[in-house]
């Protein structure tokens, strides 16, 4: 008897050893958890001063009193607020599905121009196995060069579509005038968006990846984007 009652004190010393051992690990996993959410909430760019009335009321169904006794005067106070976060600078917004391109300066749209995207056709080469999709890439991007009177130089994919043998010189491979008058050098190798010899296919999905657009307009995209220039495309 006397051996039963000291194995079930035994027994309750290591439950309870046990159980602070769990509560003890426990209050250091909320500890770290709860420091976590507050690093992440900081980077967040959120202070908790800014947690307020005016966050949580953004939602709310009812106007205010200024917007009840001066309608006039709070659509100014929001127009004057939306013109403060709108675009400043010039950027060209490019739509590769419906071949369209849009030139934005300070917050207006001073060209919506037909363009050429990508076919999105697939060319392997049956002896080195080597494969190309020629479509447009999606993303931000930057137009890194400017270039006037562009050199064409026929990469390798150019010589395997048309069924011809490389050719042995540098110089066999670059042609004048393809490019059209200008291009501007996007911020990934091989990209840019420039002129064409055959505007008669502006409109389609046709190139092998750059943006292809007609003379008039690649002459106002010249003139008025400079280096450095942010290119959408979607």
């Amino acid at each position: 008897m006397t051996e039963n009652v000291g194995a079930l004190e035994n027994f309750s010393e290591k439950s309870k050893s046990g159980f602070l051992k769990f509560l003890l690990f426990l209050t250091i996993f909320l500890s770290i958890s709860a420091l976590l959410f507050v690093l992440l909430f900081i980077r967040t760019g959120y202070s908790l001063s800014k947690i307020g009335e005016k966050v949580m009321l953004k939602g709310r169904e009812e106007p205010s009193k200024l917007e009840t006794q001066n309608p006039e005067e709070v659509i100014e106070l929001a127009d004057k607020t939306l013109s403060s976060v709108s675009a400043t600078k010039t950027f060209v917004v490019i739509d590769r599905v419906h071949n369209k391109l849009w030139l934005n300066e300070n917050g207006k749209i001073t060209l919506e121009a037909k363009i050429s995207a990508g076919a999105g056709s697939i060319l392997k080469d049956p002896k080195t196995k080597r494969e190309w999709i020629f479509d447009t890439p999606i993303g931000r991007f930057k137009v890194k060069n400017k270039r006037e009177r562009p050199l064409w130089t026929a990469p390798d994919w150019e010589f395997i579509e048309a069924n011809e043998p490389y050719p042995k010189n540098y110089s066999d491979r670059t042609e004048e005038g393809m490019l059209g008058e200008y291009a501007l050098d996007l911020n990934i190798p091989g990209y840019m968006i420039h002129g064409t010899l055959y505007e008669r296919l502006i409109g389609r999905n046709v190139t092998h990846g750059c943006i292809r657009v007609g003379r008039d307009d690649l002459r106002i995209l010249w003139k008025k984007v400079p280096i450095g220039s942010t290119v959408f495309i979607f």
